[in-house]
């Protein structure tokens, strides 16, 4: 009675060897096959249970060399084609597989998502003048949008939707992409990229196609937005609108009146001026009007269609050219009367370069010399030294120099009497 017992056991044990497998994992709109290997018999049937639902299905096993496989099993959704055999499952279902032979075997498998082939990764602008979506080589303002092709993304038969990292700048947000029509595995979104200047800045910014904001930030520098998906990745610069402005490092002096022009691009249809932050009135050039000594920093955002670019520039104010008479020899200022025949010096304080002085004497025949001032050590511009009796100046008479500012907005002039 107790071998009888024992000889029970044995057979309800699986034959030593023997193995039932899935090949290929049961995946969405996919097909796989039961295999069993490590038996004597040569035909027989497997039993499929989909846990969930409690759908049954039996497939024939047929011998294929040393083992013994099942026709292709279809893992389908009411959406996905057609196939016979087939179970109806959903992402994530578990399958049971048995069967009699080699003692009895079984084996469980989770349904997996749809195989995603090649996950790609795509940014286009749509043309407005071919009606199209065209590739994204930069970013303007115009209309986007990212694609996604990537089948394992496809889990119901409804219209899916997964989310993409997007970074532009230094800021990182989300955007929401849905499938374009149910079981395509094809994903997208439209955005908008728009130009918004803020005070002396310019921000750039994405916008859903309903106009809700999405992320700004300041253009500074090279802005890149980019996304990866699957391994690839897209990065697209953002281009503004080239801007420059004339003339560079434009000095005024005190009194003086200066423009600064936007000299690219031709034919802006917008400009805003800023001066030390804060907004001016101008056109395609701003009047500056120089106050006092110091440095002023311009901005000007310029627009042309929908294109905004950004250039900075600084105008400098400087003090008057101030002349006067020094001693030739010891460079101090000369007494008056001053000897006719003794060498003085035209000193010009203030001058930013080299400057030219035009010196002479009071009454007919002037006699007028051109003179260019040379840098000196204490920063101010000096002539070469001159006798006034060189240039027919002598006692009662008066010696003069004067200088004219280059713009034609003012004149400095000295005069030393003679002895």
């Amino acid at each position: 009675m107790a071998k009888m017992r024992w000889l029970l056991v044995l057979l309800a044990l699986p034959a030593l060897g023997a193995e039932l497998q899935f090949e290929g994992e049961p995946y969405l709109a996919g097909a796989f096959k039961v295999v069993v290997t490590g038996v004597a018999e040569t035909s027989g049937q497997a039993t499929l249970v989909v846990l969930r639902t409690g759908e049954v299905i039996r497939v024939d096993l047929r011998c294929e060399g040393a083992r013994l496989e099942s026709p292709p099993i279809h893992a389908r959704r009411p959406c996905d084609p057609d196939g016979d055999p087939s179970l109806s499952v959903e992402l994530g279902d578990t399958i049971v597989a048995a069967t009699d032979l080699g003692g009895g075997l079984s084996r469980t498998a989770r349904v997996g998502a749809r195989e995603p082939g090649v996950p790609a990764l795509a940014f286009e602008r749509w043309d407005n003048v071919e009606m199209e979506w065209v590739p994204a080589e930069e970013v303007e303002p115009a209309l986007f949008r990212f694609v996604v092709a990537d089948r394992s993304l496809d889990t119901t038969c409804e219209r899916d939707s997964f989310v993409l990292p997007v970074a532009i700048g230094g800021e990182e947000f989300s955007l929401p992409l849905v499938e374009d029509a149910p079981a395509s595995g094809t994903f997208g979104v439209e955005f908008v990229v728009a130009l918004e200047p803020r005070d002396s800045a310019l921000w750039l910014q994405l916008l859903t196609v309903e106009g809700d904001p999405l992320a700004a930030v300041p253009v500074e520098g090279g802005i890149l937005i980019a996304a990866r998906h699957g391994g690839e990745t897209r990065q697209v610069p953002f281009a503004p609108l080239s801007v420059a402005l004339g003339p560079s490092g434009l000095v005024l002096p005190v009194g003086c009146v200066g423009e600064v022009r936007v000299a690219e691009p031709e034919g802006a249809d917008e400009v805003r001026w800023w001066v030390d932050g804060a907004p001016r009135s101008g056109g395609l050039g701003l009047p500056l009007f120089a106050d006092a000594p110091r440095s002023a920093s311009v901005v000007a955002l310029v627009r042309q269609g929908l294109l905004w670019g950004r250039a900075e520039t600084e105008v400098t104010f400087v003090p008057r050219v101030g002349l006067s008479f020094v001693d030739g020899a010891t460079g101090a200022r000369p007494a008056e009367p001053w000897p006719c025949s003794l060498e003085v010096l035209v000193r010009a304080d203030g001058a930013t370069g080299p400057v030219e002085v035009m010196v002479g004497r009071l009454g007919p025949d002037p006699r007028v010399q051109t003179l260019t001032l040379a840098s000196a050590v204490d920063g101010a511009f000096v002539s070469a030294p001159i006798r006034p009796s060189d240039l027919g100046a002598c006692a009662g008479e008066v010696l003069w120099a004067q200088f004219r500012d280059p713009r034609g907005c003012y004149t400095a002039y000295v005069i030393l009497p003679l002895r």
